[in-house]
């Protein structure tokens, strides 16, 4: 009896610990997990994801599936497990646009190596990053023979238990991403009346804020979404509908090797911590552009929400390039119908008259080709590369900046790849790229750094054509800084003044400025009509007018999706602190200013007045100390802009090392100094509070000196 006893004990031993084999990543500081295993009775991987708290393990992502399909062999179970390995990521990199220029990708990774029963391999890898989990499948074999992928066996669990959810439902036919988010949702209950869920999706958990979204799309693969919501908190990955904008095929070919996108999961204990995230940078492949100093950044003038037929009228664009002029702006946008222009000359005719007043033109195109029908011009040059490098150097040559490429419109690979080719034409012309009727960010920003401006978001021309958006558009505003401008640059066109051209909003018109700075673009438009910046106060023009849109850093001060934000984004050694309040009722905030130096400031700021359209003005000398706070009302559906102007951008240096023929000095602390560097030596102030002096500039290595950086705070 004891005999048979222990055998029994014996063989459920062996069942147990043969029933798994698990891998674990953790992030480098320890505090994110995520396991893989394989389940040896059938061969299928699960992964989850945890979090270190107060010495214990929380859950952040529950037991989820994964695997992926091809037509010719399933890899989501009777996979053998053969190998693994780890290395560790570690680069510091520069990207031309986004909330923060100077970054670091640094993570550990995992790559297991799979073999299915029929001898197929699979290789699953899995990164952890300090802020988040991502993961992708390869399949590393070689082959000249073409592969298809139709289906994704990967989930996402959720936990649901007091969870919340904001998340946009998808466009199966022709999808643009310009739907409103649900504000809120609990998981608990079903949310399947759309076919289909958009990234970015966010969540609130009991243990962490979650964002799932992919990155690092290319030319090989389609463009995923999350399928419909049935309440049990798992979200699957669906491809493009077959009625998705054109008659290509909605699944995915290639040659092997093959990777697919990272599945990207932002993990934040706070909010702030998802909002300050560059995840989806980090994942993405490095700039295949070297010289990057012909892409320029900044705000343009537009003429065609105040009024639709303007681009065809010269005398009328003819206004909004004097607008730019006089607010000091880099650039105008020519919107569509352009080559139909007429009252008093072309689009030749304008470039000139623009160069006389030192402003660059920006042009629309129809994307053409099979991905849409709309009538509006130029179209069709954008489809073929032979037609399209034509226009491109035709455009190069008489001066034009940038192109924006509207109506996209197609999830599937075949478009994915007009992005990507789009986006190598027009670099070998230095043209910058802003994509409109288009999918969401894919970290295409830095392999791509001339795209500096996506839309994928239902933004200001709703107004004109979306009779449900203006009682929706306060509380928009304050779910878009949490979801879908985490992932990339957001082209929503913000800033109506007043009534604008006729359409109402219950915004008030500081709200509307906050935006510039709330929103984060490479390119940012303008919206409304001349006469509406024409009149603002002094001050604001001068603030539009003096507004980066590239930072070196960002921060989330305050806030929550749905009724209020706070965003603050540094440019050298000034600071620009916007709020904005989605509701109904007064909001009265402290802002701490702890996050900035202590020191002399010039403080601009603009507040609510008494009604929506009235703007307080101030500009006075401004001391920050440690710990300050200062207290700020923001009316109903109002906001604040306030900008720190450094009074003095004097620093003191250290000589730390010496790289090849560069010397770098790195920063001690901000003081009164005096003026040491002279000609021929070239001085470059960067974010991480540095300088690197080209050969010329001697000093005895190891000691202090004091360096004053002229035009601290500038673009």
């Amino acid at each position: 009896m004891q005999r048979s006893l222990f055998l029994i004990l014996l063989i459920s031993f062996f069942s147990y610990v043969s029933i798994a084999q698990s891998w674990e990543i953790t992030s480098p500081n320890g505090k994110i997990k995520a396991t893989v295993e394989r389940n040896e009775s059938n061969g299928e991987l699960q992964y989850f994801v945890k979090y270190l708290e107060s010495s214990s393990w929380q859950t952040i992502i529950e037991n989820s599936k994964l695997g992926v399909s091809r037509f010719d062999q399933s890899f989501y179970k009777d996979l053998d497990y053969e190998s693994s390995s780890n290395v560790i990521i570690d680069e510091n990199y520069s990207v031309s646009i986004g909330k923060q220029l100077q970054l670091r990708n640094y993570a550990n990774e995992l790559t297991l190596n799979f073999v299915h029963s029929s001898n197929k391999k699979l290789q699953v890898i899995f990164r952890a990053y300090n802020e988040g989990i991502a993961f992708r499948y390869r399949f590393p074999e070689q082959s000249s023979d073409t592969y298809f992928v139709a289906e994704e066996n990967t989930t996402i669990q959720i936990p649901v238990n007091n969870s919340k959810m904001w998340i946009q439902g998808y466009d199966n036919f022709r999808p643009v991403y310009e739907k409103l988010y649900q504000n809120g949702i609990s998981l608990n209950q079903t949310f399947n009346q759309f076919n289909g869920l958009a990234f970015p999706a966010l969540f609130q958990t009991t243990n962490a804020w979650v964002l799932v979204t992919e990155a690092d799309l290319d030319e090989k693969f389609y463009a995923a979404h999350l399928n419909s919501y049935y309440g049990n908190g798992t979200f699957s990955i669906a491809a493009p509908s077959s009625d998705d904008g054109n008659n290509s095929p909605f699944y995915a070919s290639s040659t092997l090797p093959w990777a697919m996108p990272w599945r990207v999961i932002i993990i934040g204990k706070q909010i702030n911590q998802v909002v300050e995230s560059n995840l989806v940078s980090h994942v993405s492949k490095p700039s295949e552009i070297h010289n990057v100093s012909w892409i320029k950044p900044g705000i343009a003038t537009w003429s065609w929400w105040s009024d639709l037929s303007s681009p065809t009228n010269f005398d009328k664009l003819k206004s909004f390039v004097d607008l730019a002029s006089q607010l000091n702006l880099p650039y105008s946008l020519i919107d569509a119908n352009w080559n139909l222009m007429g009252n008093g000359g072309n689009i030749n005719d304008l470039v000139s008259y623009a160069n006389s007043k030192n402003v660059k033109l920006w042009l629309w195109y129809n994307s053409g080709g099979p991905s849409n029908d709309y009538s509006e011009q130029p179209r069709d040059l954008m489809h073929a590369q032979v037609t399209r490098r034509q226009e491109f150097a035709r455009i190069h040559e008489l001066g034009i900046k940038g192109v924006k490429i509207d109506y996209i419109q197609s999830d599937k690979q075949e478009l994915i790849k007009l992005y990507i080719d789009i986006l190598k034409d027009a670099a070998d012309y230095e043209l910058m790229v802003n994509f409109h009727g288009n999918v969401v960010p894919k970290g295409w920003s830095r392999t791509y750094p001339n795209l500096v401006a996506m839309e994928a978001v239902k933004g200001s021309e709703a107004y004109i054509f979306d009779g449900g958006f203006l009682p929706n558009a306060p509380q928009h505003h304050t779910i878009l800084p949490f979801t879908r401008n985490v992932i990339g640059p957001m082209d929503y066109t913000p800033t109506i003044i007043g009534w604008g051209r006729g359409v109402g909003h219950l915004t008030t018109d500081v709200h509307e400025i906050a935006l510039l700075n709330t929103f984060e673009s490479g390119l940012t438009h303008l919206v409304d009509k001349v006469d509406s910046y024409t009149n603002l106060p002094v001050l604001a023009q001068t603030i539009i007018s003096n507004l980066p849109t590239v930072w070196d850093e960002t921060r989330l001060i305050d806030g929550f999706p749905g009724t209020h934000v706070v965003m603050a984004r540094r440019k050298g050694e000034n600071w620009y602190i916007s709020g904005i309040n989605g509701e109904n009722q007064l909001r009265s905030i402290s802002l701490s200013l702890s996050f900035v130096n202590t020191g002399d400031y010039i403080m601009q700021l603009l507040s609510d007045g008494v009604t929506p359209r009235d703007i307080h003005t101030s500009e006075t000398n401004y001391q920050v100390q440690s710990n300050q706070s200062t207290n700020i009302s923001m009316q109903p559906f109002g906001g604040f802009m306030m900008v720190l102007k450094r009074a003095a951008c004097q620093s003191n240096y250290n000589l730390t090392n010496i790289v090849s023929s560069t010397i770098k000095y790195e920063a001690l602390e901000s003081i009164i100094a005096n003026n040491m560097i002279v000609q021929p030596a070239n001085v470059i102030y960067d974010a991480a509070k540095s300088i690197v002096l080209q050969p010329g500039f001697q000093v005895q290595y190891g000691s202090i000196f004091k360096a004053y950086i002229d035009g601290c705070g500038n673009q």
